[in-house]
């Protein structure tokens, strides 16, 4: 390129995608800022490559790319009244609330406000719907304008057909937005419980959150938020944020619940493992080792084992939950950052102060329960070496007596033998009588007593010879 000052000369790098080698080139370019040909050249080229070159997707990414903005915050300016319940919504019911949703927001509902399948916020004539679908329950949140009542509408959402509750209602919280530099003492007394009364500054001093989470006749827990100067974004946050803190709490202390149900279960096993160890410590008489008891014993902590491992498995979604929605919580709190309003309580500190226990509560119960499972397990082990060691004992004494009948059995096959010998000598002796008492008849010299004694021994001995390899061949 022509020679040109260094300060109208730049120098950019592009890059391509050999398709046939699948390598990566660099291309460095020199252009005048002049002279912008050269630049729309490379423009031109690198749009061509790009609409010819498509790079093979992975078949999740754009829904991980959605996952990101699944939930957004929405910029809110202004006083607000924010209605959110949430329900308990089962697996097998969760395409048909989705699909009673579409019906309800109709063929009017805007695409772009739907940036998943888990997510809408529908804006209407006199309010907008913001609804949630989680894991194991979902949440409807009603928006409106101050001055308003959600009395009305919220009647016609889910008491006139409009909307069916999905499952069981776990959690109702009303949000009040005021654009206050402090709040009013009617608002302090006549809503909220004094007894109970939290507040806290949030956001660096520029918002105030008021709660008494205490639920009012209706079943709703009340809040008000004074906005001191927060952004439309910031507010839309912290909305959110709030909403969220409410609805994990109650979910949190689902935990509590399942684990005094557990509390139970956990004793009665502890109890009847320590009865079967003392069996097995204080077991020094014959009956107490004998076999069939140690089975007996055996099969007691074999059902204690499967009666600890199914309550594990009926608590183990539960306690897991449990220990996700605190720390949801926990994080909740920390953004908002709170100070002190004096004489007033923190809402994190009260929260705190009833939370804690529960969570320490929960992992007690997950801790005795794994240690009983240790527990068992070792008592199993111990017992079944005392059954395989009594298994052995009377295998080696089984074996014994028939070690003491197979010699039994020798020495009567060997007497058998003998008279068998005797007998078959004495019939072949008597042949041989018959056979020489007939040739003496014929003119023989040989006495058929003295022939008959001297084939004795050689029967006895031909006899006898003629079975040990009739033995031998066997």
């Amino acid at each position: 390129m022509a020679q040109a000052s260094a300060a109208t000369i730049r120098r950019n790098t592009y890059f391509c995608v050999d398709q046939q080698s699948c390598l990566l080139h660099t291309w460095p370019f020199w252009f005048e800022d002049q002279e912008g040909h050269a630049l729309g050249k490379v423009d031109d080229m690198l749009e061509e490559a790009c609409a010819v070159q498509q790079l093979p997707e992975h078949p999740l990414r754009q829904a991980i790319l959605a996952e990101v903005h699944a939930r957004p915050f929405v910029p809110m300016h202004g006083e607000w009244q924010i209605l959110q319940y949430a329900f308990m919504v089962d697996q097998d019911k969760k395409q048909a609330e989705q699909q009673a949703l579409l019906r309800f927001t109709s063929e009017e509902i805007n695409p772009a406000s739907r940036t998943s399948e888990h997510y809408l916020h529908q804006t209407f004539e006199n309010y907008s719907l913001r609804w949630e679908q989680h894991s194991e329950f979902s949440t409807y949140a009603v928006e409106r304008p101050l001055p308003s009542s959600f009395r009305t509408q919220d009647i016609t959402l889910f008491t006139k057909g409009l909307i069916d509750p999905p499952g069981e209602l776990i959690a109702a919280v009303q949000l009040t937005i005021k654009v206050a530099a402090e709040p009013e003492a009617g608002d302090l007394s006549e809503k909220f419980d004094l007894a109970s009364l939290s507040v806290s500054q949030i956001i660096e001093g520029r918002a105030t959150l008021v709660t008494d989470f205490k639920a009012g006749d209706d079943g709703i827990v009340s809040f008000l938020l004074l906005d001191h100067g927060l952004s439309p974004l910031e507010l839309g946050a912290t909305v959110r944020r709030v909403l969220e803190l409410e609805t994990y709490r109650t979910l949190s202390l689902l935990g509590l619940y399942e684990a005094r149900k557990q509390q139970t279960v956990v004793s009665r096993i502890e109890q009847e493992l320590m009865g079967i160890t003392a069996q097995l410590r204080n077991s020094g008489d014959a009956e107490a080792h004998s076999l069939s008891r140690n089975e007996e014993l055996l099969a007691d902590l074999s059902s204690l084992a499967a009666d600890l491992e199914a309550s594990a498995m009926e608590s183990l979604f539960r306690f897991g939950a449990t220990r996700a929605y605190s720390d949801i919580v926990r994080r909740r709190l920390d953004t908002f950052g709170e100070s002190k309003v004096s004489g007033y309580d923190m809402i994190g500190r009260f929260l705190n102060r009833r939370l804690a226990p529960a969570m320490q509560t929960c992992r007690a119960i997950e801790e005795r329960q794994a240690n009983l499972s240790r527990k068992l397990t070792r008592a199993v082990g111990l017992l079944r070496a005392r059954v395989d060691v009594e298994l052995e004992r009377q295998n080696r004494d089984l074996l014994k007596s028939m070690d003491q009948r197979a010699k039994f059995q020798l020495r009567l096959q060997q007497t058998v033998e003998g008279l068998s010998i005797a007998a078959i000598s004495y019939y072949v002796i008597s042949l041989i009588g018959y056979a020489l008492k007939g040739a003496k008849a014929v003119g023989s010299p040989l006495d058929p007593a003295v022939g008959m004694a001297a084939s004795v021994p050689l029967v006895v001995g031909v006899l006898w010879y003629a079975l040990r390899r009739l033995k031998a061949a066997h």
